[in-house]
C-alpha cells in the first residue's frame, strides 16, 4: 500500500506536470492493473498493520498458519457445544483438536489469559487465575492413519492435572510455537459461576419492520444469591446467537429494576435476525454421495467432492431443515476407528447458481468452516461459462454447516440475507453471558450463562 501512496505522491512532481488528462486517465489506468495489494475490505491504515502481521496476537479465534486446520474447542465429548464450562464443577471439561499438515513433530506450549468482559486482556496476574505453572507443553499427540493427506493430530484439556483455573471470567487460549515463539492459533472460552438465575424468552420480534425477519430475546436476572450494588454501570450482559462470537449484542442496560430482578423486556434493541437454516453437506465416506454432495471422485492421490448446485434463498419461504446452527464434527464412516485421526482431508467444490457477477461486492463461503470470518480463501470466484460462483476449500471428513454472504465492497460486515433470507421461524440458539465486576475487584467475574433453543424443543 506504501508503494500506491508513493506512486500518486509521485504524480505531484515535474515529470507528471506536462501530462494531458487523458494521458493521466491512462497513468491510474495501468496504475490499477499493477500488482499491488488488492483495494478491499482487508486494507487498513498503518496504525492498524501490527494487528494483521503474523506474530501479533488476536484476542478472538484465529488460526495463524495455513497448515493448521480443524481447530475445535468444546466441552469434552460435545463436538458442537459452545466451549462453556462451569468453575465450580470438576467434570466440567474442554477439549482442543487440531490437525498439523506436516509429517514432523511440533513443538507447541499453551498459555491461557484472562479477559474482561469485552476481551481486553484483565488485569490479574496469571497466579490469580491459574493454579499451576503458567504455560505448559502440547503432549498429546496422535499420527494419521489410513489417510492419503498426511498430518499430526494435536489435543487438550482444559484445565488439567497441571493447570486448573480459579476464577470466572473470559479467557484466550493461545497455542504457539516453542521454538520460535510465534502463535499458532488463537481461541475463546468462558468458564461460569452459577450466582444468579437468568430467566430466558425467545419470540417474534415485536417491531412491525422486524416481525418477519428478527427474532426477540427477552430476559430477566434474578440476584436473590448475589449482590450487586450498581447494575446500570457494573453488569455487562451479551446475547449470542449459536455461540458465535461475530453473531452478539451488547450494551444492553436494565430496562427497570424491581426488588432483585433486573428486567431485559425491550421491544427492538433486544432483537436479532433469525437468518436462515444453515445449508449442509455430508463428506462423511468419500466414496459415496452424501446429503448435499452432488459426485465424489479420487484424482492424484486427493479426495474431491463436488457439492450440489446451490441456489439464492433470499426470495423463498421459510422451510424447515435440522441443521448444526452453522457448526461441524468430524466423522468418518469408511473406516471403523479414530475419526480425529483417521479421517482424510477432501476438496469440496462449492458452486452457488448466478446468472451474472455482482459489480458492488463480492461472495463468500461462510460459518464454523471459517471461523466465522470472511477469509480471502473463502471468497468465490465468478464462473461466466457455467453461471455460478466457484471456491474449493480443503476440509477434513465430516459433516458441514455453512451459508454464502455478501461483503460490499468497502465494508468489513457481511450480508447474511443477499443469499440467504431471514426469518422470524428459523432455529436458533442463544446464550445469555452476564458478567459483573463487583466493589473492589479489578476483574469481570462471569456470574451465569444460559442457554435456550427458539423455538423451545420438546
Amino acid at each position: 500500500m506504501k508503494n500506491v501512496f508513493f506512486l500518486f505522491e509521485l504524480s505531484n512532481k515535474s515529470f507528471l506536470q506536462g501530462l494531458t488528462q487523458l494521458s493521466l486517465f491512462l497513468f491510474v489506468s495501468v496504475l490499477a492493473m499493477l500488482p499491488f495489494p488488492a483495494w478491499s475490505q482487508f486494507d487498513v491504515g498503518s496504525s492498524d498493520e501490527q494487528y494483521y502481521s503474523d506474530d501479533f496476537i488476536r484476542f478472538e479465534n484465529h488460526t495463524y498458519r495455513d497448515n493448521i486446520k480443524t481447530v475445535l474447542l468444546h466441552p469434552k465429548g460435545w463436538p458442537i457445544a459452545a466451549p462453556f464450562i462451569d468453575l465450580n464443577e470438576p467434570e466440567s471439561l474442554l477439549e482442543l483438536h487440531f490437525d498439523v499438515l506436516d509429517e514432523e513433530m511440533g513443538n507447541f506450549m499453551y498459555r491461557i489469559i484472562h479477559c474482561d468482559h469485552d476481551w481486553k486482556q484483565s488485569q490479574l496476574d496469571v497466579q490469580e487465575y491459574i493454579d499451576g505453572p503458567p504455560e505448559d507443553f502440547l503432549n498429546d499427540y496422535a499420527y494419521s492413519g489410513n489417510t492419503f493427506q498426511r498430518y499430526i493430530h494435536y489435543s487438550l484439556e482444559i484445565p488439567n492435572f497441571n493447570m486448573r483455573l480459579t476464577v470466572s471470567g473470559n479467557y484466550l487460549l493461545l497455542v504457539y510455537d516453542a521454538d520460535t515463539e510465534e502463535p499458532v492459533l488463537t481461541r475463546r472460552f468462558c468458564v461460569s459461576e452459577n450466582l444468579v438465575n437468568v430467566d430466558v424468552k425467545v419470540r417474534q420480534a415485536s417491531r412491525v419492520d422486524q416481525r418477519y425477519s428478527h427474532q426477540e430475546v427477552d430476559f430477566t436476572i434474578s440476584t436473590d444469591r448475589y449482590d450487586m450494588t450498581n447494575p446500570y454501570q457494573d453488569l455487562h450482559v451479551v446475547i449470542m446467537q449459536n455461540h458465535s462470537w461475530s453473531k452478539t449484542l451488547t450494551g444492553l442496560e436494565p430496562r427497570f429494576v424491581k426488588q432483585n430482578e433486573l428486567d431485559y423486556d425491550y421491544d427492538g434493541p433486544n432483537a436479532m435476525e433469525g437468518g436462515n437454516e444453515f445449508r449442509l453437506v455430508n463428506m462423511t465416506n468419500p466414496r459415496f454421495n452424501g446429503p448435499g454432495v452432488e459426485r465424489v471422485t479420487f484424482d492424484n492421490q486427493e479426495n474431491h467432492a463436488y457439492l450440489e448446485l446451490d441456489k439464492s434463498r433470499a426470495s423463498k419461504a421459510y422451510l424447515q431443515n435440522p441443521d448444526l446452527n452453522g457448526w461441524f464434527y468430524v466423522r468418518n464412516d469408511l473406516f471403523q476407528g479414530r475419526s480425529n485421526t483417521d479421517a482424510d482431508y477432501v476438496h469440496a467444490h462449492f458452486r452457488l447458481q448466478k446468472e451474472r457477477p455482482l459489480v458492488d461486492g463480492d461472495v463468500y463461503i461462510y460459518g464454523a468452516l471459517t471461523n466465522w470470518r470472511i477469509i480471502p480463501e473463502a471468497k468465490m470466484k465468478f464462473n461466466q461459462l457455467e453461471l455460478q460462483y466457484e471456491n474449493t476449500l480443503y476440509l477434513k471428513q465430516g459433516i458441514y454447516n455453512y451459508q454464502y454472504v455478501f461483503v460490499k465492497d468497502g465494508q468489513l460486515q457481511p450480508d447474511l440475507t443477499r443469499f440467504e433470507g431471514s426469518h422470524f421461524q428459523t432455529e436458533n440458539e442463544y446464550s445469555i453471558l452476564v458478567y459483573h465486576r463487583g466493589l473492589g475487584l479489578d476483574f469481570d467475574r462471569l456470574l451465569n450463562i444460559t442457554t435456550v433453543n427458539y423455538p423451545p424443543q420438546n
